[in-house]
C-alpha cells in the first residue's frame, strides 16, 4: 500500500520442448510479464511460424466476433443487472476445440445463415414455426414446405389436417390420381395432431394438380422468403444459445493461444534452448521457482531493476481499496518509484461523494442498484466488477452522511441531525468544504515533495515545499484577520512563512509567481461540494412539497399510494441524475486539484501473461 509492488527482473533458460508447457503453467498463475530480450545472443533464430500462426489466430478471432455480433443482443437492463452464465472451456478439451476451430466456425455460420432466413419468416423458434403452420392450415387445405423436381417427377411436401385428408384425395383429379403417389405421416403441432403429406406425380401432371389444390387453398413457405431452405432445415429449431456457447468457448481458446504466441514472440531461441526475460513481483518469485523445480530443466537468474530502468507497475492495496485503482488508472499509471495515491483517493472520494449526495433513502436506492450491478455487470467483466464495488462503497458513504446531516427523502422522514445540515447551515458547511480542500491539497503537495525526493529531483522538491509554505502561511494570516487567531504572533509567523515560500518559489522558478492565483482557485473549487449538496437537498425538498398534499389529503390510503408513488419515481430520477453529477465532480476534484500537485502518469501497468478470460 502507498507504493507499487517491488519487482524483480528474471532471465530464464529452458529447453525448447518445455517452452509451451511452461508458458501454459505460468499463464495460469498470472505472475510473469514476458519482456523482449535486451541482448540477443549469437546464433539467434527468429521463429517465422509464430507470425503466421498469429495472423491465422487473429483471422479466426475476427470470425468469432462477426458471428457473436450477428447473434441477438441482450437488453441493456439484462446486461446491467442480469447474472452472466460464465462459459469456460474445459482444459482437457482446449486442444480439441482449437484443432476443430474451422469446422466449429463453419457450422456456426451455416446455422446462423439458416436462422436468419427463418427469422425473416418469423420461424426462428419451434414455437413460432408451429404457430405459423397451424395458422396457415386454418384457411388452406394444404401447407407446402417444399417442392422438389427431377427430370420426370415433382414431389410436393407439406402438412394437412387429419379432417381434411379425404377432401385432399377428392380434390386430386381422376386422371392425375392414377399417376400420383400419396404418403401420410403422423405429426404434432401445438399439441394438435396433423399429418405430413407427400404427393409425387409425373412432371406433366404438376400444373393440373397445382390448379386443383389451389381451388381449396395452398400456402407455401417458399413464397414468403424461405427459398434455399431444405425441408429438414425448416422444421429444425436453430439453437442460438448453442451457437453462442460454442463460439464463445472457441474465442476464449483462441485468445489464450494468442497470449502464448505474443509471449513466444519476445523469446529468443538458440539451437535447442530458449532465453526468456521478464518481470515478476518480489512476493511471487517463490511461486515461479517452485513451478520450475517441479519438472523443468532450467537456469534462472534474478536481478533488481537498474536505476535507469522503469519496471512495470503493479498497484497493491487491500480488497476494500483495490477497486479504486480503476479511478487512479483512469488518470494514468504512477511511476514505479512514486507514491500510489489510491488509499488516500479511496477515503477522500467516498467522503466527497457522501457529502454531495447525503441522503439516507437515496443512498439506499443507489446501494440497491449497485448490488444489482455487482451481480450482473460485475459477473460479466473485471471492469464492471470494480465499478460496482466503487458504487457500493460510496453508497454506504451517502447513507452515513445522510444520518450525520439528518437528510431522508428531503425531509419526508424526520431524523435527528447528528452534526450539521448543509441546506440549513450552508456557511458552516462552506468552512468544512474549504478545510477538506486545504487538507487534500496539503496531502497532494506532501506526496509530490516525497516523490521528488525519491527521484532525487531536489529542485522540484523545494518547489513543492514553497507551495506548501505559501498555502499554510496565507491560511494563518487569513485566520488572524477572521478573528479565529487573536495573537499577533500568528500574523507575523504566517506572513514570514508565506513570504518565505514566495521567495523560495521565485529563486527556483520565477514563472510560478504568475500561478499563485491558481492556488486560490484550487481551494475555492472545493466549495462545489456545498453547491451540489444544497442542490440535491433542494430538489428532494421540492418533490416532497409536491407529494405532501396528497399524503395528508382526506383519504389516507389513496393519498399514501399517490404521494408515495410520486416520491419513489422522483427519487429514482434524483438517484440517476444527482449521483452522476456527484460522481463526476468528485472525479474533477481529484484529477484537477489533487493529482495535479504530484501525479506524473509515466508508469507502465504490470501485464503478466494470463490465460484467464
Amino acid at each position: 500500500m502507498f507504493r507499487p509492488a517491488r519487482m524483480k527482473k528474471i532471465r530464464l533458460l529452458l529447453p525448447v520442448d518445455q517452452e509451451d508447457r511452461f508458458l501454459r503453467e505460468i499463464g495460469k498463475l498470472g505472475i510473469l510479464q514476458v519482456k523482449t530480450v535486451d541482448k540477443r545472443p549469437p546464433g539467434f533464430n527468429p521463429d517465422v511460424k509464430i507470425d503466421l500462426e498469429k495472423n491465422n489466430l487473429l483471422s479466426l478471432i475476427r470470425r468469432c466476433d462477426t458471428i457473436l455480433n450477428r447473434l441477438p443482443k441482450e437488453g441493456i437492463i439484462i446486461q446491467l443487472i442480469g447474472k452472466s452464465n460464465r462459459i469456460d472451456p474445459p482444459e482437457e478439451e482446449e486442444d480439441e476445440i482449437y484443432n476443430n476451430a474451422q469446422s466449429i466456425l463453419n457450422d456456426a455460420e451455416n446455422k446462423l445463415n439458416k436462422w436468419e432466413k427463418l427469422k425473416i419468416l418469423k420461424l426462428s423458434t419451434r414455437k413460432q414455426f408451429s404457430l405459423r403452420v397451424f395458422s396457415l392450415l386454418k384457411n388452406n387445405l394444404i401447407v407446402l414446405k417444399s417442392v422438389r423436381r427431377t427430370d420426370y417427377l415433382v414431389i410436393l411436401e407439406g402438412w394437412v389436417k387429419r379432417d381434411d385428408v379425404d377432401k385432399l384425395i377428392e380434390t386430386i383429379p381422376e386422371p392425375v390420381k392414377s399417376e400420383c403417389l400419396i404418403s401420410l405421416e403422423e405429426s404434432v403441432i401445438l399439441g394438435r395432431e396433423v399429418l405430413k403429406v407427400r404427393l409425387a406425380t409425373v412432371v406433366q401432371n404438376h400444373s393440373i394438380l397445382e390448379k386443383a389444390l389451389s381451388s381449396h387453398g395452398v400456402a407455401s413457405f417458399s413464397s414468403e422468403g424461405g427459398e434455399g431452405l431444405e425441408t429438414e432445415e425448416i422444421e429444425e429449431a436453430i439453437d442460438i444459445d448453442s451457437i453462442k456457447r460454442q463460439t464463445t468457448l472457441l474465442k476464449k481458446v483462441l485468445l489464450k493461444r494468442l497470449e502464448i504466441l505474443k509471449a513466444k514472440a519476445s523469446i529468443v531461441r538458440v539451437e535447442s534452448s530458449i532465453c526468456l526475460e521478464g518481470w515478476v513481483k518480489e512476493k511471487d518469485l517463490e511461486k515461479l521457482v517452485s513451478t520450475l523445480k517441479k519438472s523443468y530443466t532450467y537456469e534462472l537468474s534474478v536481478e533488481d531493476p537498474d536505476r535507469w530502468e522503469e519496471p512495470p507497475v503493479a498497484l497493491e492495496n487491500p480488497p476494500i481499496i483495490r477497486s479504486f485503482e480503476t479511478i487512479t488508472l483512469m488518470f494514468g499509471t504512477p511511476g514505479y518509484r512514486q507514491v500510489d495515491p489510491t488509499p488516500i483517493l479511496a477515503l477522500t472520494y467516498a467522503i466527497f461523494f457522501g457529502l454531495m449526495f447525503a441522503d439516507v433513502f437515496d443512498g439506499m436506492l443507489l446501494l440497491l442498484f449497485s448490488l444489482l450491478l455487482h451481480r450482473g455487470l460485475g459477473s460479466r467483466s473485471w471492469e464492471g466488477r470494480r465499478l460496482s464495488e466503487i458504487l457500493i462503497t460510496i453508497s454506504f458513504s451517502s447513507i452515513v452522511f445522510g444520518f450525520i446531516t439528518g437528510e431522508f427523502m428531503g425531509g419526508a422522514v424526520k431524523i435527528p441531525v447528528l452534526w450539521f445540515n448543509g441546506f440549513e447551515d450552508p456557511m458552516y458547511f462552506l468552512w468544512i468544504a474549504i478545510l477538506l480542500g486545504v487538507i487534500q491539497l496539503t496531502v497532494g503537495l506532501v506526496i509530490g515533495f516525497v516523490n521528488e525526493l525519491l527521484l532525487k529531483r531536489f529542485r522540484n522538491a523545494f518547489e513543492k515545499l514553497a507551495w506548501l509554505m505559501l498555502l499554510h502561511g496565507s491560511i494563518i494570516v487569513l485566520l488572524y484577520y477572521s478573528h479565529y487567531l487573536n495573537w499577533d504572533f500568528y500574523l507575523y509567523s504566517g506572513s514570514i512563512i508565506a513570504v518565505s515560500g514566495l521567495i523560495l518559489m521565485a529563486i527556483i522558478n520565477p514563472r510560478n509567481l504568475m500561478e499563485v492565483t491558481r492556488l486560490v482557485s484550487n481551494v475555492v473549487s472545493y466549495t462545489r461540494i456545498v453547491a451540489i449538496n444544497i442542490s440535491h437537498a433542494g430538489v428532494s425538498r421540492a418533490f416532497w412539497l409536491l407529494a405532501s398534499p396528497l399524503i395528508y389529503s382526506g383519504n389516507p390510503i389513496v393519498g399514501l399510494l399517490a404521494g408515495g408513488a410520486i416520491l419513489l419515481v422522483t427519487h429514482f430520477f434524483i438517484v440517476f441524475i444527482e449521483s452522476f453529477i456527484a460522481f463526476a465532480h468528485s472525479l474533477r476534484l481529484h484529477f484537477v486539484e489533487f493529482f495535479s500537485k504530484f501525479f506524473e502518469p509515466e508508469g507502465n501497468i504490470f501485464k503478466p501473461l494470463s490465460l484467464a478470460f
